[in-house]
């Protein structure tokens, strides 16, 4: 059967097996033959796989088996060959089903937890300090926008920002309300 590839953006062919051979087939290379309704990648071409070379893959620790598309969430992953003690993250992607690389852990998007405290913050405005608690409501509402583009680094630090503007709204509070009482006082 004779096949024709593109290389370099130019249709070569027709060639037998045996002269494909002569080239640099990659399993991305477009392949098309007599009976082929349109080009495919030579890796979907049985009668050629044994001309792709194999990629050379890095020894995996466990197979990772997910049922439907996952997170693919920053995590702190060891690096134990050269450098054990330092850790480094990576980057949060959505991946389907069988695509996750190695060295990144999948988390179900259930299992993510990182808390808006948009209740707290809307509390401290309205009870306690007003800007600091604006402040909160706006860093609360990032924290959803954040988790649905898949960007857990940021919800959590939204989350902790929520967090900390509560806080201070509430510090800030009980150091006035004394003065505000004895000034209502006088």
């Amino acid at each position: 059967m004779n096949y024709w590839i593109i290389i370099n953006e130019e249709e070569k062919g027709p060639f037998t097996v045996e002269e494909l051979a002569a080239f640099e087939i990659a399993a991305d290379t477009p392949v098309w033959c007599d009976g082929m309704a349109q080009w495919q990648s030579a890796a979907t071409v049985p009668e050629l796989a044994h001309l792709i070379p194999l990629p050379a893959v890095a020894p995996a620790e466990e197979p990772v088996v997910i049922s439907e598309p996952q997170i693919v969430a920053e995590a702190p992953v060891a690096e134990t060959i050269n450098q054990p003690h330092e850790t480094t993250t990576k980057t949060v992607i959505y991946a389907p089903a069988n695509a996750i690389p190695p060295g990144y852990v999948a988390i179900q998007q259930g299992e993510i937890k990182c808390p808006n405290y948009l209740v707290f913050a809307i509390l401290s405005t309205i009870i306690c300090f007003l800007p600091l608690g604006i402040c909160a409501i706006i860093c609360s509402t990032k924290v959803k926008k954040h988790l649905k583009a898949g960007d857990i680094a940021k919800a959590m630090k939204m989350s902790e920002r929520t967090a900390l503007f509560v806080i201070l709204s509430i510090v800030v509070w009980l150091i006035w309300m004394p003065f505000s009482v004895v000034f209502a006082l006088i």
